[in-house]
């Protein structure tokens, strides 16, 4: 085996387990009993350390990857330090704000002195197929001790909040605690049998053993047949582990936070507090972003211990527990398809969209769209579904006006009408499709729905992989098939291809309507479906229900911030009505903050650098008004609308974002800019609602807004 140069000190720890409690008063060294694995690695923060993989912030604004020296065999520190360089995102320029606003290089508003790189402890541990990292600084404040729990976004792997809220903490010395939620980019390749090991190396399954990540479960003799019969495709942890690790996030970020105060009791120091790290003398938040942002509120409602003092989250992916009388009103319409689970308006938005998206030919994606494939879909979506395009409807605006009914029909659907511009750039069918199997906890021979993975080749057939593709996968693949692979139509007429290339049974480009329209059955089941659908059904709501959210925060303290036209998470499924819900348990302290021009994406590209504002700028001022109520004692701001300005201009040559552009959350905003609560209906002020100056925050003695107003002390990437 190849080694590289040894920058740092390895070590297995050895583990002495004691059985998990409700967050004990008492200090503990002992580490949970849950934890199956525990390394250790001490980084000098010269050559290598926390943040920056040793890069520096000049390294992480390089526009090119840091290099492997062989990229058929990366090492586990190259696909480390490339994950850390991901995260930060900084070579996309600062042209968005990103690395001159906010991001891992600001502090207070301002840059951080020196090249970032921080000194420390990093251990690595899995638990039950989960992973986790714990970074301990060398800087750790152990008088006044920290611990921030950053659960990975979306299906990305397990540093991927590192050059956000991770940098956020080590900026205030605080521990960082992170958690793949039991998700993350581990696969297995079926044809040649390679898998990925929990430190992010691939191999072949029978050398990796024990530590891989995962794996499909197939012998050696099932691997093969399936492999025979469907060649080249993918298996993965996500849509194939059977494990449903949705049901998991509030349990694995707990976790998370406990591991982190058993390895800081273990290496107690001068300065600690008396009574060791324990809930009572460590200030604990938990904070993420999408589905991380939906994990930090999963622990929020599971801690009947007191383990965490706040929750801070970002436009978060939440399944709903049902409404019952829960109402959301934007000015005086009323919302009235509001709270569905991400896999019900994740399988409408699949059908309706690549019609809708017709009705936007300047958006970003939209050259990459078969016009034709497209009308065919918006005359498939005539019927008698009343989600879809009635025919009556169909009737009155004839072939040309199906595009408009779809956008509306995304409309009755929960999406924001000026989602438009956003539909073709989220048109994804494998997002609700991989949900469907994790919930149902399928097998990847099961290929729900007439659905696989795998790379293709130029006509979108599947095709092998290379070694690189698969050994790179820990950094650029997000919790399905290693990059370049794509969802597969594994029925379509000719045999399978590529999702974006199926044909129905016409022989016409249909865009693989036959398997969304199985996903959309799957999610909204139908009593006269065949036994066999009924059964995954079943198992599908199982899964899903396993996973639902309350609203019941047990008086955490919570900040959420969302952008209005998220495409992604509408804020009508989400955050709009979880702040309904939160309201009728009777306590707690939830506010809710709602961004114009702001979507899922912080991305610069083209078109949205117009029109857009990062969500980021205000995750990281969301962080910060936090640490200033549980520090200083500062009121939290009331629930509002936060009105911005795009910054306009040419695509691809927006002119810089300012301050100017995104202005503080308030204490006091304007009674039109106000989101009122009460008893369950969520009161949220419309688009025209006339944007007012605002004063700004106040920070307590910990900064200075400095002449422009500015409240924003630390700004970090959001991501998507």
């Amino acid at each position: 085996m190849r080694t590289g140069l040894a920058l740092f000190l390895v070590t297995t720890v050895a583990v002495t387990t004691v059985p998990a409690t409700a967050h004990a008063a008492r200090p503990s060294a002992q580490i949970p009993s849950y934890i199956d694995r525990l390394t250790s690695t001490r980084y000098d923060g010269q050559r290598d350390d926390l943040l920056t993989g040793g890069l520096g912030f000049a390294g992480l604004r390089a526009t090119t990857p840091p290099p492997y020296a062989d990229p058929d065999h990366p090492t586990a520190a190259e696909l480390r330090r490339r994950a850390l360089w991901a995260s930060a995102g900084l070579s996309a320029g600062d042209g968005g704000g990103l690395g001159r606003l906010y991001g891992a290089n600001i502090d207070r508003g301002r840059p951080v002195p020196g090249d970032g790189k921080v000194a420390g402890v990093e251990y690595r541990a899995t638990a039950d197929g989960t992973g986790f990292v714990v970074q301990i600084p060398d800087a750790f404040d152990r008088a006044r001790p920290c611990v921030v729990a950053a659960p990975a976004t979306g299906l990305a792997g397990v540093y991927s909040m590192t050059g956000s809220a991770g940098a956020w903490a080590l900026h205030r010395r605080c521990a960082v605690a992170y958690t793949d939620k039991g998700m993350g980019p581990a696969f297995e390749d079926l044809h040649s049998g390679t898998v990925m090991a929990y430190d992010g190396t691939t191999g072949p399954r029978a050398s990796i053993g024990d530590r891989a990540a995962f794996d499909a479960g197939l012998s050696e003799e099932e691997r093969a047949r399936f492999d025979a019969a469907r060649p080249y495709r993918v298996a993965s942890k996500t849509a194939h582990g059977g494990a449903n690790p949705q049901a998991g996030w509030g349990r694995d970020v707990l976790r998370s936070v406990e591991l982190a105060l058993a390895l800081l009791n273990r290496d107690r120091r001068a300065g600690a507090p008396p009574g060791g790290y324990t809930p009572a003398t460590t200030t604990v938040i938990a904070t993420g972003v999408s589905n991380g942002g939906g994990a930090a509120i999963a622990a929020g409602e599971e801690d009947h211990g007191g383990l965490l003092d706040a929750v801070v989250a970002s436009e978060p992916q939440l399944n709903l527990a049902p409404l019952r009388g829960v109402r959301v009103l934007e000015g005086d319409r009323r919302i009235r398809s509001a709270g569905l689970p991400l896999l019900q308006y994740g399988a409408l938005a699949s059908l309706l969209q690549p019609c809708a998206a017709l009705t936007e030919p300047t958006a970003p994606g939209y050259a990459a769209l078969d016009t034709d494939a497209a009308r065919h879909r918006c005359t498939a979506l005539v019927g008698d579904d009343p989600r879809l395009i009635t025919r009556r409807a169909a009737a009155r605006a004839g072939a040309a006006g199906l595009p408009r009914l779809a956008q509306e029909a995304l409309v009755r659907a929960g999406f924001q009408p000026q989602s438009a511009y956003l539909q073709v750039a989220h048109y994804d069918p494998q997002t609700p499709a991989s949900y469907a199997m994790s919930f149902a906890r399928a097998s990847v021979t099961d290929s729900l729905c007439g659905y696989g993975w795998a790379r293709t080749d130029g006509v979108g057939r599947p095709a092998p992989y290379t070694a690189a593709e698969l050994a790179g996968a820990f950094v650029t693949s997000a919790g399905r098939a290693p990059a370049p692979g794509v969802l597969i139509a594994e029925n379509s007429p000719g045999g399978p291809v590529a999702d974006t290339r199926s044909r129905g049974a016409d022989g016409r480009h249909d865009y693989n309507l036959r398997g969304e329209r199985c996903v959309l059955r799957l999610a909204f089941p139908r009593p006269d479906a065949p036994p066999a659908e009924r059964a995954w059904a079943r198992r599908v709501t199982a899964g899903l229900d396993a996973t639902r959210r309350t609203g019941d925060l047990h008086g955490t303290p919570t900040l959420v911030v969302q952008g209005r036209d998220d495409t992604r998470v509408p804020v009508n499924h989400s955050s709009r009505p979880y702040l309904g819900l939160n309201s009728r348990t009777g306590h707690g302290e939830m506010r809710y903050v709602e961004i114009t021009h702001a979507h899922h994406s912080d991305s610069t590209q083209p078109g949205w650098d117009t029109r857009y504002v990062p969500l980021g700028h205000y995750y990281q001022q969301a962080l910060d008004l936090m640490w200033d109520r549980l520090r200083h004692g500062a009121a939290l701001p009331p629930s509002q609308v936060v009105h911005t300005t795009p910054r306009g201009g040419i695509p691809g040559r927006a002119p810089a974002l300012t301050l100017a552009d995104v202005p503080p959350m308030t204490t006091t905003p304007t009674a039109v800019n106000r989101i009122a609560v009460s008893d369950g209906t969520v009161r949220v002020p419309a688009v025209s609602a006339v944007p007012t100056p605002l004063p700004t925050v106040s920070t307590g003695s910990t900064g200075s807004t400095g002449s422009t107003g500015s409240t924003v002390k630390d700004s970090l990437r959001g991501a998507g």
